[in-house]
């Protein structure tokens, strides 16, 4: 039974993509080993963050946000979780700082998440001798 050459060439190529597959998923597996040993964890900053921020003239406004912190490794999540207290009382004065022209527009939403983060990455810092937080989270963001 002869094949047409384009099933040959099919069946080439396909033998091809799978077997180099393998190898970068096998190169892939080592680099892995070393990570596991310092895993990316989230820490939930409980409960939510709630303040009140800088309306226009003698309103105040409200924001509630539920705050994630990315750290490397058990004993980093763990020295946050001891610093719990330190995290939320920066985040509040944080946000008490802000204004609405801050807080509202989604295009600042980016911005504020990055300061948030470096306010409490220097926060840690300060009291901990070591940069804890490798990325900040909003994953709930709600104002009035």
């Amino acid at each position: 039974m002869t094949y047409p050459v384009k099933n040959i060439f099919l069946m080439l190529l396909l033998i091809l993509v799978f077997t180099s597959t393998n190898t970068v998923c096998a190169e892939e597996d080592e680099g892995d080993e070393e990570e596991t040993k310092e895993a990316l964890m989230y820490f939930e900053v409980e409960p939510n963050i709630l303040t009140f921020y800088q309306g226009t003239g003698r309103k105040i406004g409200y924001v509630v946000v539920q705050v994630n912190l990315a750290v490397r490794g058990q004993d980093n999540y763990d020295l946050v979780e001891l610093h719990l207290p330190l995290i939320q009382d920066n985040l509040i004065e944080f946000f008490n700082q802000q204004d609405k022209t801050v807080i509202q527009p989604f295009t600042e939403r980016e911005q504020l998440r990055l300061k948030a983060m470096e306010s409490v990455s220097i926060a840690l810092t300060e009291e901990t001798g070591k940069d804890l937080v490798e990325n900040l989270l909003f994953t709930n963001y709600v104002y009035q």
